[in-house]
């Protein structure tokens, strides 16, 4: 009986392992596509400079008049993905959408920037950053979206904090602190 009972287990062992069609889970799909996955937390700071030439970009509605400058580029550092190239990161306005609020106007912005790295890499930003216009307190958060070479994959966000009006430039300056998750090959 026990010979019975052992070869049966065999049987069951060997004919399991031989089967080729195994479920496979969305996380074993995900690695397969991209490879492992980390998640890394992330500090920082940035500054966005507009560029003046570019015109300008008027909010919606209309009627309240409040305008920014089109595009720009980016600066700023962060640990993890290291630090920004001025001159070939820019961004660009998408949408600016303003809200009346009891302590007064705010302004929706949503920016694209595509930022290139001292190590060769871009990675591709949503800014969404709310600008109270009578106060001037600046807040929002920046989703990571993708990126090249050693970023590629790349997903996450940081929240805008500390943002502050750049008097010489007219940009905007901020900490930045969130978490990202890179692809590893």
């Amino acid at each position: 009986m026990k010979r019975i009972i052992f070869l049966l287990i065999g049987i069951f062992i060997v004919a399991t392992a031989c089967q080729d069609d195994f479920v496979e889970t969305d996380d074993n799909l995900k690695s397969a596509k991209f490879g492992k996955t980390q998640t890394f937390q992330i500090k920082g700071w940035a500054e966005v400079i507009p560029d003046w030439d570019s015109g300008m970009f008027t909010c919606t509605p209309e009627e309240y008049e409040i305008a920014f400058c089109t595009r720009g580029w980016v600066t700023g550092h962060e640990n993890i993905l290291g630090t920004v190239v001025q001159e070939e990161s820019t961004y660009e306005k998408v949408s600016c959408d303003v809200t009346m609020t009891p302590d007064g106007p705010v302004a929706h912005n949503v920016v694209s920037a595509d930022v290139l790295r001292t190590n060769g890499n871009r990675t591709y930003v949503i800014c969404h950053m709310y600008i109270n216009v009578a106060t001037g307190d600046i807040w929002g958060h920046n989703e990571l979206v993708g990126g090249t070479g050693r970023f590629e994959g790349i997903t996450g966000s940081t929240q805008i904090l500390q943002a502050s009006m750049v008097p010489e430039t007219g940009g905007i300056s901020w900490i930045e602190e969130g978490e990202i998750t890179l692809v590893l090959k």
